[in-house]
């Protein structure tokens, strides 16, 4: 059971630390909740072809206005929380 414990408070822990890193990525005060796919190619270290398969997937909310898409900063932490490794 302390195992358990332990574990459950490892994976809060590692929650909060993402949610700390993706609220500092302030792209503009105006779209607070929101990020560029440039930023969340950074924050995930990946590739043109890896966020694309990510978009396409349909796990992630995303607003395009032109060329731009913004993505939901919930709906990271939402994918990253559901891709837990127990």
């Amino acid at each position: 059971m302390e195992i358990l414990q332990n574990q459950l408070q490892q994976i809060s822990e590692q929650l909060q630390l993402l949610q700390k890193k993706l609220d500092n990525l302030q792209e503009s005060p105006e779209f607070e909740g929101w990020m560029t796919r440039k930023s969340l190619m950074k924050f995930l270290n990946y590739g043109d072809t890896q966020i694309a398969s990510l978009f396409k997937n349909g796990e992630l909310k995303i607003a395009e206005i032109g060329n731009r898409k913004f993505i939901s900063k919930e709906s990271v932490l939402k994918m990253l929380e559901k891709n837990i490794i127990k």
